[in-house]
């Protein structure tokens, strides 16, 4: 019966979160209200507060899936490899070309609103640091300076932000593979530090 219960509220948030792009996309980011949201998907408006608690986190609507998954990176095997598969799942790949589509997906709506932007750049930082407390906290000590594991966090989060700002402007998926290729090439960067602290 649980499983039932969470399948249910999980369909109820993609329902609310689709129905808030169409407005978005529709009527622009600040025009839009959380009593317009719940109508669109035919909720109470506490129940979008349930599930969304601003309107900012409409747009984000999957952070907290991709904060979890960033916690959770392996810090001893190959952490570009895999920060690269989870960046992959968060904004490039199958989700990039979505994105050139889609006017009210998350991209193109930060793209065109400062506020959106800020809540971007709070949300990298936030997740920078969560990033290098789980690193430090870890029993090897490989990240025994907090500084240098914050500063390693601060720059692979610094990747996500400017994916996110170029897919906002981005309008053909060869624009897209030359997207992915400047960031793999940026990632490589990143190897050597990794390796010296190993």
């Amino acid at each position: 019966m649980a499983g039932l219960r969470e399948r249910k509220k999980a369909l109820t948030r993609a329902t609310i979160a689709a129905c808030a792009a169409e407005l978005f996309a529709r009527n622009g980011f600040r025009a839009v209200t959380m009593i317009e949201v719940a109508e669109a998907a035919e909720v109470s408006e506490q129940t979008v507060y349930n599930h969304f608690p601003t309107k900012e986190s409409l747009v984000f609507d999957r952070a907290d899936e991709l904060r979890a998954a960033l916690l959770d990176l392996d810090q001893y095997s190959g952490v570009v490899a895999n920060y690269w598969e989870w960046l992959s799942a968060a904004v490039l790949g199958t989700s990039a070309r979505r994105a050139i589509g889609n006017p009210g997906g998350m991209p193109r709506l930060v793209a065109t609103d400062a506020g959106l932007r800020r809540y971007l750049l709070e949300l990298a930082d936030s997740w920078s640091s969560a990033l290098a407390e789980v690193w430090v906290a870890r029993p090897s000590g490989r990240f025994d300076d907090a500084v240098v594991a914050r500063t390693l966090t601060d720059a692979l989060l610094h990747v996500f932000v400017r994916a996110v700002d170029r897919l906002g402007t981005i309008e053909t998926e060869e624009e897209i593979d030359a997207l992915e290729a400047e960031i793999r090439t940026a990632l490589d960067v990143f190897r050597p530090a990794f390796a010296a602290i190993g």
